[in-house]
């Protein structure tokens, strides 16, 4: 089922003028100060159960997507996540590959 628009653009209200607080035409914005720099590191760390791991996506149709979620619920699995590494690790060995989903 796809998802209704809500808003669409043309038909904005572009005449308008732009909201303005009182006082705020003739203020200008203070410049930003970092009190402390940013460590990338914090950034980019991957959360804990990612670590070693790369991620692989892909579409489904909405009634793919539906009875997947119904066959997961009634099999007790909780993620989609143990169902992907379990289907790959069946990919693998029907293709006598070896099999390195853990």
């Amino acid at each position: 089922m796809a998802r209704k628009n809500l808003f669409n653009i043309a038909d904005a209200d572009a005449g308008r003028p732009g909201f303005n607080t009182p006082g705020s035409e003739s203020a200008q914005p203070e410049p930003l100060t970092i009190s402390q720099p940013i460590d990338e590191t914090d950034i980019r760390r991957r959360q804990p159960y990612r670590e070693g791991k790369r991620a692989v996506m892909f579409f489904l149709s909405e009634e793919a997507f539906s009875q997947m979620h119904v066959l997961l619920a009634r099999q007790g699995r909780r993620k989609v996540q143990s169902l992907m590494e379990e289907l790959v690790d069946d990919w693998f060995r029907r293709e006598n590959a070896p099999r390195v989903v853990k």
